[in-house]
């Protein structure tokens, strides 16, 4: 299991990625992609070492990260890559310490890979992506 990314929410994906570029060296490395089944516009950037961040805007009513931009946004979760995303899943969720909230499914800004979030007993989101 390696970190894939880091996501962070943001009121304007653009805006943010653009203040990160000129405060820190950013790159920007995607286009920014509208995911339905999220509830998000999406754009990564990359810091110079190769870690991605995901930044995340609301998109639709029932957005999941409008709650998160309403407390003020900011680190929303860690994305993991991993070999068999079931596998992990089952593994991760046998012991009830953490629970499935968004089951696999494809995920636009990721080249559609399949993604499935959980929620940990300490209220940690956890998203993990197929390799």
């Amino acid at each position: 299991m390696n970190l894939h990314h880091i996501a962070y929410v943001c009121k304007n994906v653009e805006e943010k990625a653009r203040s990160l570029c000129e405060q820190f060296g950013f790159k920007i490395i995607s286009e920014p992609v509208v995911d339905e089944y999220q509830g998000a516009k999406i754009l990564f950037v990359q810091t110079g070492d190769g870690t991605k961040v995901e930044l995340l805007e609301p998109y639709g009513e029932n957005s999941p990260v409008r709650k998160h931009l309403d407390k003020g946004g900011g680190l929303y979760h860690f994305c993991f890559e991993v070999e068999d995303l079931t596998k992990t899943l089952e593994t991760i969720t046998c012991d009830n310490k953490a629970f499935v909230v968004r089951p696999p499914a494809k995920a636009p800004a990721m080249k559609n890979k399949k993604v499935a979030f959980i929620v940990t007993a300490e209220k940690d989101i956890v998203e993990f992506v197929e390799k």
